[in-house]
């Protein structure tokens, strides 16, 4: 793998452009783990200078000359495995035993850019087929022929004008390729990069396109403000800053954002006008179909099933993105259409200037602006939808994705986030290191060199002596009989220690709270079938806890442990009170029976506000708190974000205290009403794309 990176961030220009290396038969958690050190890095490759204020003919001839000094480079460090006789060895294994190996490149992980000098190909064609530049943006009824290195190297070594025209025809620069002499098929060397193309990629192509989608019908506020209303999960704080307010999105963050991006869309977008619902689903259709074809993309394995709903994915995805085509204007065409707008601009003031002193009324002139300003819209839209396209190498890479899939595995395996974490701790960190003069790529080398050495060293006592490092966990915890633990956080708890439930009442500043977590406990307890009396009930012995830990399933069958937070009036991490989502059992469907709430599965989202344990008449309970939800619809999908709509009950208190071991999970709701409006929301949004087991527990 190859990724060039920045080793200065505000002084200087320097920058490293490292080749690793790395074994195909190890197993992909152990190669993306830094680590386990199974990448290592081979090489530093020249980076050319750049090129200013040079006429276009040199820049032409220098960047040529640039690319064969790449292929040069690259024989050089790639002779080995050019050279029989190096490439076939006996190799110590593991188990102590000698095998014969042949070493052979199986992939070369790299972004889009260096795919395209390294297979000498014209910037905007795709590296696994010779698909046309202007038909990237469709969706073919038939493959395009993948692309034949074989024939090229032939072509190229012709050295005719007919071979030139042949390798221009299907985008191919003429001269020399270092993985036309590798023991290899070179169109199976790219690998699908989850990183550059998705996550950088098409998500981040939809981000931009939605912020001119909502600017355009005046919804960004409301996104914005939706989005700083979305609350924490179990390994995601809630957004500190508007989505309008990140500069510049980094991988992680978009990873993150494509987790709650559906739920947020659908709440700023509520409450359309007639003319503005089709287009409005239209782009809640688009952006959930491209983030769902992106979670099949992170399965660890895939069945036919799993692949159909991959394909069905994609295709919605272009079935719905023309409501996005007026944002794909290029350049020229945004030129051309503010010279056009301008020229209609001129016609109104002519038009209204003419009306006004031909003494019309001034309604008959106000009716007149409205129309001009709807004709001038109208025409720009169609202007720019015109002159926009999708033809870009990223969106027609994904149609080959499905078949990736199939001829070798997961996605996950091959993103260019193990090269990212690899520059950390074998580049920057050696350049950190160094004097930041002279020779800075000979130091870091070294000094790779060397910290490999050692670390590798250590790998290996540790591995002999049978060294644990496991840490353990430092939060106390009580488990219930169903293996539920409720956590205490000492820094959570305040300077008086609770004892009885008066006690957890007098935790509740809110009066109104307090006299609901006060009745709806008696209920509990009357339903528990224990006879107490409401003094008896204060002076119950009980403690308060701030989370709980549920054992729970992933989506492939292994435990897990959630850590769901309850801090009451407590702040968390200098922050404001964390008051998690959990799914909660309401319904036990018998064999035979319909399952309850349709999508929820028989559960109901509830929004935790006391945890707490209470002795009462000889009797132990682990007690939660809650405010409860009704879902709409009995729980089924809306047919256009595909997610279920919960909201307050309308009658009752919709508040209850419910035994801590139906608590099943943590969930996840996006609410409808911002908090920055301070009016009280009274629907929430059941966000199912939150992580992968939601999802394939809530159906779609």
């Amino acid at each position: 793998m190859s990724d060039a990176t920045h080793l200065t961030n505000f002084s200087g220009d320097k920058k490293a452009w490292p080749v690793y290396m790395t074994v195909g038969n190890l197993s992909a958690s152990a190669r993306m783990a830094p680590a386990m050190h199974s990448v290592l890095l081979v090489a530093l490759l020249p980076i050319p200078i750049k090129m200013r204020d040079i006429s276009a003919s040199l820049y032409n001839a220098q960047k040529e000359h640039n690319r064969m000094v790449l292929q040069y480079v690259l024989r050089h460090i790639l002779s080995p495995l050019m050279d029989a006789d190096k490439r076939v060895f006996y190799a110590k294994c593991a188990d102590g035993h000698f095998r014969h190996c042949v070493a052979s490149p199986a992939a070369w992980i790299a972004d889009y850019p260096e795919h395209r000098d390294l297979h000498n190909l014209k910037n905007g064609l795709c590296y696994w087929c010779e698909c046309p530049q202007p038909e990237m943006g469709d969706l073919p009824t038939q493959q395009h022929p993948p692309r034949d290195h074989v024939k090229y190297r032939a072509l190229s070594e012709a050295n005719t004008t007919a071979g030139k025209v042949g390798l221009s025809g299907v985008g191919v620069h003429h001269g020399f390729n270092v993985f036309w002499d590798l023991d290899c098929v070179v169109s199976d060397l790219p690998k699908p990069d989850l990183l550059h193309t998705m996550q950088l990629g098409m998500l981040k192509h939809l981000l931009g396109w939605l912020q001119d989608f909502l600017k355009q019908h005046n919804r960004l506020e409301a996104f914005n403000n939706i989005w700083l209303s979305v609350p924490a999960y179990l390994d995601m704080t809630r957004p500190r800053r508007a989505y309008g307010e990140v500069s510049s999105w980094q991988g992680k963050e978009i990873k993150t954002m494509s987790r709650f991006l559906v739920g947020v869309l659908r709440s700023a977008l509520g409450g359309p006008s007639a003319s503005q619902r089709s287009v409005f689903d239209e782009a809640i259709e688009c952006s959930r179909a491209l983030v769902e074809f992106y979670f099949y993309c992170q399965y660890e394995s895939h069945d036919e099933e799993t692949l159909s709903c991959m394909a069905g994915a994609l295709q919605r995805f272009h079935s719905y993105k023309g409501v996005f085509r007026q944002f794909r204007a290029g350049k020229r065409v945004t030129v051309e259409g503010k010279a056009h707008r301008k020229d209609l601009m001129v016609q109104r003031d002519e038009e209204l200037n003419a009306v006004r002193t031909s003494g019309k009324s001034a309604t008959f002139q106000q009716h007149l602006r409205d129309d001009w300003r709807r004709y001038i819209h109208n025409e720009m839209v169609e202007y720019h939808e015109e002159g926009g396209n999708f033809n870009f190498p990223k969106i027609h890479q994904l149609l080959h994705f499905c078949e990736q899939v199939k001829r070798y595995g997961s996605l996950q395996q091959w993103s260019t986030e193990t090269g990212e974490s690899s520059h950390r701790t074998q580049i920057k960190t050696p350049y950190n290191k160094s004097n930041r003069s002279g020779d800075i790529y000979t130091q870091i080398l070294e000094h790779y060199l060397r910290s490999d050495v050692f670390a590798v060293r250590k790998l290996n006592n540790d591995s002999q002596s049978g060294t644990n490092n496991a840490m353990s966990n430092s939060i106390p915890s009580i488990a219930t009989s169903t293996g539920l633990k409720f956590i205490s956080v000492q820094r959570n708890t305040g300077s008086t220690a609770v004892k009885t439930f008066g006690g957890v009442l007098a935790t509740v500043s809110d009066a109104d709270l307090r006299d609901e977590l006060q009745n709806a406990t008696y209920r509990f307890l009357l339903s528990r079938k224990v006879n107490i009396t409401l003094e008896n009930l204060l002076h119950s012995t009980a403690s308060v806890y701030h989370g709980i830990q549920v054992p729970v399933n992933d989506m492939h069958g292994d435990q897990a442990i959630q850590n769901v937070r309850c801090t009451g009036d407590s702040t968390w991490h200098g922050q404001e009170p964390r008051h998690d989502w959990v799914w909660v059992k309401v319904s036990h469907t018998r064999e035979g029976q319909v399952v309850a709430y349709k999508a929820l599965q028989g559960r109901v989202p509830y929004r935790l506000l006391k945890l707490f344990k209470l002795n009462a008449r000889e009797r132990l309970f682990w007690c939660a708190f809650v405010e409860t939800t009704i879902p709409g619809a009995g729980g089924m999908p809306e047919r256009v974000s595909s997610m279920v709509r919960v909201t307050k009950p309308t009658t009752g208190s919709g508040y209850t205290v419910i035994s801590g071991e139906n608590i099943v999970g943590a969930a996840h709701l996006i609410p409808e009403e911002p908090v920055s409006s301070g009016k009280p929301n009274k629907g929430w949004i059941v966000n199912s794309h939150i992580d992968l087991a939601t999802w394939n527990k809530v159906y779609i």
